[in-house]
């Protein structure tokens, strides 16, 4: 019992350390796939080592089982120094994905995949590495029901992989005969090949040169490989297993996903949430703790002092001591921030086999490139923050850069180019997302979304250009042609607005058809401390986000325009709704009437809305205050602050104010 409770205990531990052997591994395979020097193999053999030895220590067996194959086509890699070519780093980027998969089950307590076929790809790597990979057939709905039903009658499910000889004549010949052989000596039957319905030649013949079967087994397969790779006109053959799980989405070897997406860490977590700190940090935390410590006792011996004396005496140094506590406050309050802080770099390094992954599927060549990796970001930000950029990543793959031959044809480079950015700026962060492609073209915009009913046709001819390529963000907006994997559902840029509108952050399109689109992201550094704007509506102080006020601005009543019954004003020559503050929230009017109006710019991802206000009080940083659940549901309030006065003020939520 005792020895179970000191697992539990390092649970979080080996977690956290599992995830970072495993980031490791992933930068150094994409390495190793780019010609890195060989000490990146020696890097990989270390993590999946440690991995390993962990999952060992844990009672994790399945884990240590999987990294101990994954070690040992390492360490044939280091001493044989073979051609690293993309089938070896698919069938480790595929192991990779399975000890992925076995990590989020650990954590959710689930049951634990199958990893027999990518063990049997591993082994096979180092037993035949000559061989090349042969496509596992699809399953069909029908050949699955048949699988199933031979598992459950006792048979056995098998991966028979055969690559006849070069000089081989009759190969289509030679193909059926060894079908029919395989299932008198299995006595079962073929289930599914994985021939392709046209050599990319269209030689008919070439077709047969490599094939695999699925075949449901009645007797014992010993020998079986023996006796197929003894024919004279088999170059080799392999017999593995064929787990039913990986029936239609299976290759053999793959790079296919064995659970969350290349790059993404699981959503849950054993326990609470951690960060690492460094040392240096929580000393600076330290020191200013004792300031504040000393400051006390300052004030305590002040007021006895007063006490005994005239207090007005020594009103001048309790002013002295109170101005040191703002500086030591003010230095505490940015210590602990950053130690919320993490560089965004754990979050971009997940994207470059997002993008690998994703060329290999599209048929084309595709460059990441990352800048401004040590930016630092509330990790809270940065959990939230991975989903809107692989919607944008993968929209800029598919829909922006082109083909290789298009490319060509249009004078560009054959590999496409992604740039990931960010900065800071003042208190926001800066993400941008630029890619060289063919860009967005407006007309073909605003025959998506009139054919889909988004817009009216009357509409489509009076909307800019640039507010057209905002349509792109409305749910249910899709230009692909068809339905694909990687996109084409219309509902990857809305889930963007929306995500990117729960982070208090405002996104842009800057595009040019035939050059490239860019997606500009700004972001609050932190959601726990913002810079506030207080304003008096009805009698109640409110606060709106400094980082989502664009300007600040007085208007007269004739400045207010009605158009089809909704109000706007003309701000910088762009049309804005108009809103009255107390109108939003219901609230009674009981402001006085002057000659002009005091109005608050507010832009919340993609839009703007110009909201009137009673009084502008003035600017000042304060602290978020989670409303709890007693409240129930208050769209229009993002938390709440206790002013210097001791008064409750509410935060309005921006995507609130902009709605209509």
């Amino acid at each position: 019992m005792s020895e179970r409770m000191e697992l539990s205990a390092y649970r979080e531990i080996f977690i956290e350390e599992l995830n970072d052997q495993m980031e490791r591994m992933d930068q150094a395979l994409l390495a190793l796939e780019r010609g890195a020097a060989p000490e990146v193999v020696q890097t990989l053999f270390r993590a999946a080592h440690t991995i390993k030895g962990s999952a060992a220590t844990m009672g994790f067996r399945e884990m240590s089982d999987l990294t101990h194959e994954v070690e040992f086509v390492l360490e044939w890699i280091r001493e044989k120094k073979p051609e690293v070519t993309v089938p070896l780093i698919d069938v480790l980027f595929r192991a990779l994905d399975a000890m992925k998969t076995l990590r989020t089950q650990y954590v959710s307590g689930s049951a634990y995949d199958d990893c027999s076929s990518v063990v049997a790809a591993l082994q096979i790597i180092v037993r035949r590495p000559e061989r090349l990979p042969v496509r596992l057939p699809e399953l069909s709905a029908a050949e699955s029901l048949r699988a199933e039903a031979a598992v459950a009658s006792g048979q056995r499910l098998l991966a028979v992989l055969v690559r006849l000889k070069e000089d081989c004549l009759m190969k289509a010949a030679r193909y059926f005969m060894l079908q029919q052989r395989l299932e008198d000596l299995c006595g079962g039957t073929v289930l599914a090949s994985s021939l392709a319905a046209a050599a990319p030649d269209g030689d008919e013949e070439a077709r047969y040169g490599s094939f695999a079967f699925v075949i449901a087994a009645s007797r014992a397969a010993d020998g079986l490989q023996a006796q197929l790779a003894g024919d004279s006109d088999v170059e080799n053959a392999e017999v593995v297993p064929f787990p039913l799980q990986t029936a239609g989405k299976a290759e053999y070897p793959d790079p296919g996903s064995a659970g969350p997406a290349a790059g993404e860490q699981p959503k849950g977590n054993s326990g609470q949430p951690t960060v690492r700190v460094h040392v240096e940090r929580l000393d600076q935390l330290m020191n200013l703790v004792g300031e504040l410590l000393i400051d006390q006792t300052s004030l305590a011996d002040l007021h006895t002092n007063g006490q005994r004396s005239d207090p007005a005496g020594i009103l001048q140094k309790i002013g002295s001591v109170s101005d040191h506590m703002g500086r030591v406050i003010k230095e505490l309050q940015e210590g602990v921030m950053k130690t919320r802080m993490l560089p965004i770099d754990q979050l971009f390094s997940r994207f470059p086999r997002l993008v690998r992954d994703l060329a290999h599927k599209l048929g084309k060549e595709i460059e990441l490139v990352l800048e401004g990796r040590e930016t630092e970001l509330d990790r809270m930000i940065i959990e939230e923050l991975g989903d809107p950029l692989i919607h944008l990543i993968r929209n800029s793959a598919d829909h922006g850069i082109e083909s290789p031959e298009v490319r060509l044809e249009g004078g560009k480079p054959v590999a496409g180019r992604i740039t990931l950015s960010s900065y800071h700026e003042e208190n926001h962060v800066v993400i941008t997302l630029q890619d060289d492609g063919q860009g967005i073209h407006a007309d073909r915009i605003k025959a998506s979304a009139t054919a889909k009913g988004l817009i009216s046709e009357e509409q489509a001819a009076l909307l800019p250009p640039e507010e057209a390529v905002r349509l792109i963000f409305e749910p249910g907006f899709s230009t692909a042609a068809q339905v694909s994997e990687v996109s084409g559902r219309g509902v990857g840029m809305d889930i963007v607005r929306s995500q990117i509108g729960r982070l208090n952050g405002i996104i842009d399109i800057q595009t040019e058809p035939g050059q490239g689109t860019t997606f500009t992201i700004r972001l609050p550094l932190t959601l726990a401390i913002i810079k506030g704007l207080l304003v008096k509506v009805s009698g109640r102080v409110m606060i709106l986000p400094m980082y989502s006020i664009a300007e600040i601005v007085r208007i007269v009543p004739g400045d207010i325009q009605t158009v089809q019954g909704e109000q706007l004003i003309i701000n910088h020559g762009r049309i804005v709704p108009f809103s009255w503050l107390h109108g939003k929230l219901n609230y009674q009017h009981t402001g006085r009437i002057t000659r002009t109006i005091p109005v608050v710019i507010i832009r919340s991802v993609d839009k703007m809305a110009a909201i009137a206000v009673d009084e502008i009080i003035g600017n000042q940083e304060v602290v978020i205050k989670n409303l709890g659940s007693y409240l129930g549901t208050m769209r229009h309030l993002s938390g709440a602050t206790i002013l210097g006065n001791g008064q409750v003020a509410m935060i309005l939520d921006a995507s609130f104010l902009v709605s209509g």
